[in-house]
């Protein structure tokens, strides 16, 4: 490995760990599992860096990484991964309370890959339209559709009050 592209490798862990291992989080539901897809996504990564044709894209690029290792994860296992609410009281998230935050994590464990996907890079990952749509290789009118039909089954979820 050459100087340059270690220090590439190292700038891209320092950029993007944080969220990878919050998209990885609200994948699993497990603080563990979400570490080990976060450490084998950026080694996949590093092996298929040559693929890599916009470098300004790598954001995207690493997510659809970390999506589909998840989901060979997922398959080889056979089974879905079961949430545990005392790994998700310690796990990074916006709100403050921990009752409204234990509900809000089990509301989002309730909905859909694709609802739960594409809250996850709106609200944790900051991501706009074109962003999501990118990472997602899905039309931007797709992902505004999506991102309002999970709005809607979280609202449903948690009821109006949560919803403000």
């Amino acid at each position: 490995m050459s100087d340059r592209q270690q220090t590439q490798f190292v700038q891209w862990v320092k950029d993007y760990r944080d969220f990878l291992y919050r998209a990885a989080w609200a994948i699993t539901g497990k603080r563990a599992a979400a570490q080990d897809l976060v450490q084998e996504t950026f080694a996949l990564a590093w092996r298929a860096r040559h693929q890599l044709r916009d470098g300004a894209a790598v954001q995207g690029w690493l997510y659809r990484i970390l999506q589909r290792q998840a989901i060979r994860n997922w398959r080889a296992r056979e089974q879905a991964e079961n949430w545990d609410a005392a790994e998700c009281e310690r796990a990074p998230d916006q709100a403050t309370d921990g009752s409204m935050r234990f509900d809000l994590m089990e509301a989002l464990q309730a909905l859909s890959p694709q609802h739960r996907e594409i809250l996850v890079l709106f609200y944790l990952a900051d991501l706009n339209y074109s962003e999501m749509a990118q990472a997602l290789e899905l039309p931007a009118g797709t992902v505004m559709s999506r991102l309002n039909r999970a709005r809607a089954a979280l609202r449903q979820l948690l009821g109006e009050e949560y919803m403000k």
